[in-house]
């Protein structure tokens, strides 16, 4: 643990980019999948709508 370093280096910005738009992609894949689960469930059980 000597040797770590923290500090703040605006060239390593390019590098993290990718891993940063990655784990962005993945929150909003898993925020649509839960919304779409919730959907479907809703349809699925909300009561009928009687017809006169």
């Amino acid at each position: 643990m000597n040797n770590f370093n923290l500090g703040f280096n605006p060239a390593a910005l390019w590098n993290v980019l990718p891993i940063l738009g990655k784990g962005l992609l993945g929150i909003f894949v898993v925020i649509c999948a839960i919304w779409g689960f919730v959907v479907l469930l809703n349809k699925l059980t909300a009561p009928k709508k009687e017809k006169n």
